[in-house]
């Protein structure tokens, strides 16, 4: 106490927390555990399920970070007048993250993809604007540089929550990297990765790609586009994957083919069965072969019907099966001499069902694959 005659010392004043927030709801099974949690000491306490916690905050401190708390409290609203705020989406352990980062600067400095994950949705529902780009700048470093050492089921993950947290830049940065998994044949980073829940998850998204992009996204290991919109893509998709991988596996033990029988070629004579291939060398399809000669592997001609053709074995469509055709050199004519009935969902040229379809050939032809005798590598 100040003496007669010396001024009265200053006080420093503190004002309670005045803003009630209750985070979680009593159907949150998430939280720290079961039964019911006291909020304070005495007998009276306020009881809680354990899912549910409530925490008192500074209102003025607390709106100036959240446009959404901001905006309940300025506004005639209940949450005003009883100055209490619920959250009961957001569980007690990841209010705890958030506050985490907003309350600590140097905890913001930390942050990793998969705290993002766990906040990016929230910051953003209730506009915790600056956190929502902090999460927005990680999420983008970690798609950067995830591609030294991906992890397929993080990425699809966080490119969901990048979408639905509105975290534009790491939408734009992940979904290349998800384009780029789904084109690779690399195993086992590469489509085949990919399950059936990834891929439900994923489909919406493609349609928020560039058309570029998307075409590339949806191009599958057929060469075929898909119907992003039907229930039955993500099992397609994966289903063709898996054997398409099954097919390229095969073909490295494939050494030169067999042609038996009457046609218009030469009777048992092999050839080389040689599958189309893109630019970094790997099959792309498995419709399409093209017969070679095995001591030049050139395309193999022959005369047939006084012109001199090319021969390929293909798989035009499910419903016409596998056939075996003549393309004239010099044009894009090409003319069917053998198919295989019902044939259209095997993924290799069968070896018996050949049967002639036009004029100038007759009999039945048979295919055998000689195999190579080396290990290979799938």
């Amino acid at each position: 106490m100040a003496t007669e005659g010396e001024p009265e010392p200053k006080r420093i004043r503190s004002s309670e927390p005045d803003l009630k927030v209750v985070i979680g709801s009593e159907d949150d099974n998430s939280g720290a555990g079961d039964g019911e949690r006291k909020i304070g000491g005495n007998d009276g306490a306020e009881k809680q399920p354990a899912s549910m916690v409530t925490k008192w905050y500074h209102s003025q401190a607390l709106a100036t970070k959240s446009k959404y708390i901001d905006t309940l409290l300025a506004a005639p609203m209940k949450e005003s007048e009883s100055r209490t705020i619920t959250f009961p989406d957001i569980t007690p352990a990841t209010w705890e993250l958030m506050m985490k980062f907003i309350d600590n600067p140097l905890a913001s400095r930390t942050m990793k993809a998969k705290d993002v994950v766990k906040v990016a949705t929230y910051y953003d529902k209730y506009e915790f604007t600056g956190w929502t780009e902090l999460c927005d700048h990680v999420l983008e470093e970690y798609f950067t540089l995830s591609a030294l050492t991906p992890n397929i089921d993080f990425i699809v993950d966080a490119v969901v929550v990048a979408k639905d947290a509105n975290l534009h830049k790491s939408f734009v940065a992940g979904m290349p990297l998800i384009r780029d998994l789904l084109s690779s044949t690399d195993v086992p980073l590469g489509r085949t990765a990919f399950t059936v829940e990834h891929m439900r998850k994923l489909a919406p998204l493609m349609n928020e790609t560039t058309d570029d992009a998307r075409s590339r996204l949806v191009l599958g290991p057929v060469g075929e586009h898909y119907d992003l919109q039907s229930s039955g893509f993500p099992e397609k998709f994966v289903g063709d994957c898996s054997e398409f991988f099954a097919y390229q596996t095969f073909i490295t033990f494939i050494s030169s083919i067999e042609l038996s029988g009457h046609n218009p070629y030469n009777s048992s004579t092999h050839y080389h069965f040689n599958p189309e291939r893109d630019a970094d060398n790997r099959y792309v399809e498995y419709s399409f072969f093209q017969v070679e000669s095995i001591s030049s592997s050139r395309p193999v001609k022959f005369r047939f019907d006084g012109e001199i053709q090319n021969m390929f074995i293909r798989r035009r469509s499910k419903e016409e099966g596998w056939t075996i055709i003549l393309k004239k050199a010099s044009t894009d004519v090409e003319t069917v001499v053998y198919r295989v009935p019902h044939s259209g969902n095997l993924p290799l040229p069968p070896s018996n069902g050949w049967v002639s379809v036009h004029p100038l050939t007759e009999g039945r032809l048979c295919l055998r694959y000689r195999l190579n005798g080396h290990m290979v590598e799938v």
